[in-house]
C-alpha cells in the first residue's frame, strides 16, 4: 500500500508590527501532522518559515510567510509651542503643528503607548500641558512625540476710542 503524501495546513498568522510579540508557531498542523519549524522566529523582518513533518507521517514540508510591517515614522516638529490668544478656547489640539499632520494626539505618554483615550479634534489645549502625537502607517504606530504648550491671553489691538480715564487729572 502506498499512501499519498499529505501537505500540512496551518492558519495563516496575521501581519505584525516590527518588534511586536510573535507567538510560537504550532507544532501540530490543522490536519494533525506534527513537526518543527525553521528558522527561529524573527519579529523584526518578514520571514518565510518551513514546517518539516516528523518522520513516518507520509507528509510533505510546507511554508508560511509572516509579514512584519515597519513602525511608522515618528512625528517631528517643535517640542514646545506657544500660542497667544484672545480667548482661552481659541487654541485647540488642531493648533499644534507636527509633520506629518495626520497624527493621533493623546493626553499622556501612557495613553499614547497603549493607543487609548485619543484626544478629539477641536479639544481646547491647556497652558503648560504636554500632548503626545503618534503617527500610524500600515497599522503600526510610531514612537510618541511630545509637544508642551504655552497658551497666553493677549491682544494686539487697543481700542483708544472707548478708553476713558477719570477723574481728570488722573
Amino acid at each position: 500500500v502506498v499512501n499519498a503524501n499529505v501537505t500540512p495546513t496551518f492558519t495563516q498568522v496575521a501581519p505584525i508590527c516590527s518588534g511586536a510579540t510573535l507567538a510560537s508557531l504550532p507544532t501540530t498542523s490543522n490536519n494533525s501532522i506534527t513537526g518543527t519549524w525553521s528558522p527561529a522566529l524573527n519579529n523584526t523582518a518578514t520571514t518565510t518559515y518551513t514546517f518539516t513533518p516528523d518522520a513516518g507521517q507520509c507528509a510533505t514540508t510546507t511554508t508560511m510567510t509572516i509579514v512584519v510591517n515597519p513602525l511608522a515614522i515618528t512625528p517631528t516638529g517643535n517640542a514646545t509651542q506657544a500660542f497667544s490668544v484672545v480667548n482661552l478656547n481659541d487654541s485647540t489640539i488642531n493648533s499644534l503643528i507636527v509633520s506629518p499632520t495626520s497624527v493621533i494626539w493623546y493626553p499622556t505618554l501612557a495613553d499614547a503607548q497603549a493607543a487609548t483615550n485619543p484626544i478629539a479634534a477641536g479639544t481646547v489645549i491647556t497652558n503648560g500641558s504636554t500632548y503626545y502625537a503618534v503617527n500610524v502607517a500600515g497599522g503600526c504606530p510610531s514612537t510618541p512625540f511630545a509637544v508642551t504648550v504655552t497658551v497666553t491671553l493677549g491682544s494686539n489691538e487697543f481700542d483708544v476710542k472707548s478708553f476713558v480715564a477719570y477723574p481728570n487729572p488722573v
